[in-house]
């Protein structure tokens, strides 16, 4: 297994960016059975989307990411995001949506030819606001993406933000979110657009789109599981009605790496990345 961090250049950011790369060797020992590769060879590929105030360097630093990549043969990309960007091209920032939806994935591609570009091999999830961002690029890109993972996420611009408390914490950077990212003074102003994840599910439905699988996973003790609970709902009415995959999972957990460590090679395997050991 091979872990590269990339500097470089995004002309949608505007401005220098960093990503991870995990590349799967081809050798076998007691925990890797080689690569998975497509009729041409390609790599099948994972696109790891951070939450809000990580980097692309949190999945490898606080999972065994590498271990459960290396044991089923793919390439995984972690790309970094300004913190309020919610994976959206900001009102008052860079386009953080046209870079991992459009830029990203050219740009690696380029660089790592043996990455695959056929959608039955390529694969988004996220955590926390990643899990909004992979949700909210595979719906709006269906033809790209084979499944969807989301962690501990929801629709999160449904979120009723509490009386900011007097003292700063983990979820401050969330009452900017509006203005910076969305441009407008509530995350639910943007309700029926195109950061609306309701929205988005039934626009590519009637546009006759094929709607990629779709995992979530929550803990039962998770702030955020007001929000992934009623949107798993929803969605699990969408597939029963236009035959798509969907999986909702809950389990004793909170909003931390412990949940997410566990539930991430779980929810591989329910994408169709299991172990090839």
């Amino acid at each position: 297994m091979t872990r590269i961090q990339l500097d470089y250049y995004s002309p949608s950011l505007y401005a220098n960016t960093q990503a991870s790369v995990i590349l799967p060797n081809t050798y076998k020992d007691f925990l890797a059975n080689g690569v998975r590769r497509n009729s041409e060879g390609k790599l099948k590929t994972l696109w790891l989307l951070h939450g809000m105030g990580d980097d692309h360097s949190s999945w490898i630093r606080n999972t065994n990411l590498e271990r459960y990549a290396l044991a089923r043969g793919i390439a995984v990309i972690c790309p970094s995001v300004p913190v309020q960007s919610f994976y959206t091209d900001m009102a008052d920032g860079p386009k953080v949506f046209r870079y991992i939806a459009e830029e990203l994935p050219a740009f690696m591609r380029e660089t790592f030819p043996q990455l695959s570009s056929a959608r039955e091999d390529n694969y988004i999830m996220g955590q926390s606001m990643g899990g909004y961002g992979s949700l909210k690029i595979g719906l709006s890109y269906p033809e790209h993406y084979q499944a969807i993972g989301c962690l501990s996420s929801g629709n999160l611009i449904e979120m009723d933000l509490p009386p900011r408390p007097e003292e700063e914490n983990f979820l401050t950077p969330l009452y900017g979110v509006g203005r910076n990212a969305f441009g407008t003074e509530t995350m639910k102003e943007n309700l029926n657009t195109e950061h609306d994840i309701r929205f988005l599910l039934d626009k590519a439905i009637q546009n006759g789109k094929k709607i990629p699988d779709i995992h979530m996973a929550c803990g039962n003790e998770d702030f955020i599981k007001d929000l992934s609970d009623p949107l798993a709902v929803f969605f699990k009415e969408k597939a029963e009605e236009n035959s798509f995959v969907f999986t909702y999972e809950t389990a004793a957990g909170v909003h931390n790496w412990d949940f997410w460590d566990h539930w991430l090679p779980l929810l591989l395997d329910e994408m169709g990345l299991d172990s090839l050991l």
